[in-house]
């Protein structure tokens, strides 16, 4: 059995384009909501606040150079940023054996055609996934740095909602674990905050319709929370085994030391209330990891904001973490940079790894009000210096899909 070591990942979310900005700005508990009234959305859209990724700052990818920026997929925009600053400190040569990706299927394959048809004419089957989209444009960006091909067969796009991201993940430190693979570039991207697909979370109830100002308008854990507010980005890591790193002299950023999911089999949309499908699988990744839940330093929510998720997960973390509950602090993400459902674990693992990095937690921003209901530690409104070992990252996903990654500081 392998250690599976994280060397490199790349960002770009509503706080920040590059791993730089988006780890001073994750500490300094900024929001990325904007108000999209008159700009994204109609005057009297019931909407009035998201987080886009400011599309002004963004770079072209290299392997996208000679299209034209305006006319570019924002997923294929963001998941290359985030995969070119990932791969940045890989020898050029190296071999990668997989790409393991979270996408959203759905995109206009018309556009898809004209924009990448004068690059990726004969890699493509255009009747083929969104998933695939993102695979081959990630596959063409490491071999246009001089990494040998990946066998077709090593491309694997995940499509299962708010949990993708982190089944990537896990699937991906599986295979390293065993031998399978030595070295794989995982991640996933959501590019979906436009009108439409607000008003299909608005139709489900789950998207906060309250005013107020957007930096406020996610409130994750807080007793006065009315919705999540849908985001954007995506994120990439490199992981590999910690022979094949160390081998290289690479700098080790942390660990994926285990992974656990479930699948509750409730309603399309809700988990079960008692939460007991969503602990089952916070259990199975600490096991995966060898660790008991006393050894646990921080949770990293699911978090979205949203009446019932927030008291379900409290309830689950309880149900898996026992008396332990109540020491151990919870974060969300969410509260600073919205619900990007595809992509959040991939935004929230690097927030993980940060973390552990620097020691200190993230804030949970917008906690107003205490509910009687989520009463555990939330790390409100302020970062806070701590020992952080070991993250329990959450993703719970429509279905009732339940993924969840023990990142640590060191191996376990």
């Amino acid at each position: 059995m392998y250690e599976v070591a994280v060397t490199g990942f790349g960002i770009v979310c509503p706080i920040g384009i590059d791993p730089a900005e988006f780890s001073k700005r994750l500490f300094a508990g900024e929001s990325g909501l904007s108000a999209i009234r008159g700009a994204m959305v109609a005057q009297n859209f019931p909407v009035s606040s998201a987080a886009p990724v400011p599309l002004t700052r963004l770079r072209q990818p290299a392997v996208l150079r000679d299209l034209d920026p305006q006319r570019t997929p924002k997923f294929w925009r963001f998941a290359g940023i985030a995969t070119e600053d990932a791969i940045e400190t890989l020898p050029e040569d190296l071999p990668i054996d997989a790409v393991v990706y979270g996408n959203m299927e759905g995109f206009p394959f018309a556009l898809i055609k004209d924009s990448f048809c004068n690059f990726a004419a004969g890699q493509f089957d255009w009747d083929s996934s969104l998933p695939e989209a993102s695979l081959n444009l990630i596959r063409s960006i490491l071999e246009q740095r001089g990494h040998p091909a990946i066998d077709d067969r090593n491309l694997i796009g995940i499509n299962n909602a708010c949990v993708s991201a982190n089944q990537a993940i896990g699937v991906a430190a599986h295979r390293i674990r065993s031998g399978v693979w030595a070295r794989a570039v995982v991640g996933a991207v959501f590019a979906y905050c436009n009108d439409s697909e607000l008003m299909n979370f608005v139709m489900l109830g789950a998207t906060t319709t309250a005013e107020g100002p957007p930096a406020e308008a996610s409130r994750p854990f807080s007793r006065d929370r009315s919705g999540f507010v849908l985001g954007e980005g995506a994120a990439t890591l490199v992981l590999e085994t910690r022979e094949a790193a160390e081998a290289r002299g690479a700098k080790i950023l942390g660990y994926v030391s285990g992974y656990g999911s479930t699948s509750d089999s409730y309603r399309i949309t809700d988990g079960r209330p008692d939460g007991k499908a969503a602990a089952e699988a916070m259990l199975r990744a600490v096991k995966d990891a060898n660790l008991s839940v006393e050894q646990i330093s921080a949770i990293s929510a699911h978090g979205t904001s949203t009446r019932l998720n927030d008291k379900v997960e409290t309830l689950a973390i309880k149900r898996a973490l026992g008396a332990a509950a109540y020491r151990v602090p919870v974060i969300s993400l969410k509260s600073q940079v919205g619900n990007s459902t595809f992509a959040a674990g991939a935004l929230e693992a690097v927030a993980c790894l940060l973390m552990l990095s620097e020691q200190t937690l993230a804030p949970t921003i917008n906690y107003k009000e205490f509910d009687p209901e989520c009463d555990l530690d939330y790390v409100p409104n302020a970062a806070r210096p701590a020992v952080v070992d070991r993250v329990l990252s959450n993703s719970f996903g429509f279905g009732g899909q339940n993924a969840c990654v023990v990142f640590a500081r060191s191996p376990t």
